[in-house]
């Protein structure tokens, strides 16, 4: 007979609520880093998205969080009033605009997240490579049941 509390089903609720903490956490994370830098909570996950993968269009970025482009609009002239990104022209089209994150604000918010990254870096280092090929793999995993979740709630096809 399995334990309840090794059995998959109840394994699996814990780390539900595992990551429930975990989004809280980080939220509390967002929201102090933000307070330091006179951010709010989405405006440094939009920020974080174009560092990570811009120069964006507004429009991308739009259909990669799921912003409504009016919410976006603020949060994107609130992150170039304050110095973190720039609109730059299109180079395929100079009537659009792309955005970029400026690379020399990085390092500030480098220091602000970095107790959380030594503390991620302290627990990945306690794992053999197999674990965190599973942690990583369950991580991108939920990260797209995650977004696949938001579509279908949106509605989105």
């Amino acid at each position: 007979m399995t334990n309840r509390r090794t059995s998959p089903a109840a394994l699996t609720q814990e780390i539900q609520l595992y990551l429930r903490d975990l989004i809280a956490g980080l939220h509390q994370l967002n929201d102090a880093v933000g307070a330091r830098v006179e951010l709010k909570g989405p405006d440094l996950e939009i920020l974080d998205l174009v560092a990570r993968h811009g120069p964006m269009s507004p429009s991308e970025v739009a259909a990669s969080t799921g912003v409504h482009p009016a919410t976006l609009t603020g949060i994107i002239d609130r992150l170039e009033q304050r110095g973190w990104l720039t609109r730059v022209p299109d180079p395929d089209d100079r009537r659009r605009v792309r955005l970029e994150a400026r690379r020399e604000r990085g390092p500030e918010l480098v220091r602000l997240y970095g107790p959380m990254n030594r503390s991620l870096s302290e627990i990945c280092a306690a794992l053999t490579p197999e674990q965190l090929q599973v942690v990583r793999d369950f991580l991108r995993d939920a990260a797209v049941a995650g977004s696949d979740a938001a579509d279908e709630v949106r509605g989105d096809d």
